[in-house]
């Protein structure tokens, strides 16, 4: 009789770890920046309505991109050298 082979398996991809749970921080960056993108959004009804200045429309979107940046840099580093 012929012996079978076992299945070999592989893993292909290591168990991520950080400093941080990053489980946990790609949660928090998840909720940081839809809360952003939602205010963003708000403030850019109300300036098309004009409800609120303009100014105020362009410093919330330069805020959101700076928030969402440094969210992700903060995982990408929290995952790569954790």
């Amino acid at each position: 009789m012929q012996e079978e082979d076992p299945d070999v398996v592989v893993k292909l991809k290591s168990d991520t770890r950080g400093v941080l749970n990053p489980q946990i921080v790609r949660w928090i960056a998840f909720i940081v920046i839809t809360i952003s993108l939602v205010a963003c959004t708000v403030l850019c009804i109300l300036a098309i309505w004009k409800f609120t200045e303009s100014d105020a429309v362009w410093r919330a979107i330069a805020t959101f991109i700076v928030v969402s940046i440094a969210t992700a840099i903060f995982t990408l580093v929290n995952e790569k050298l954790g």
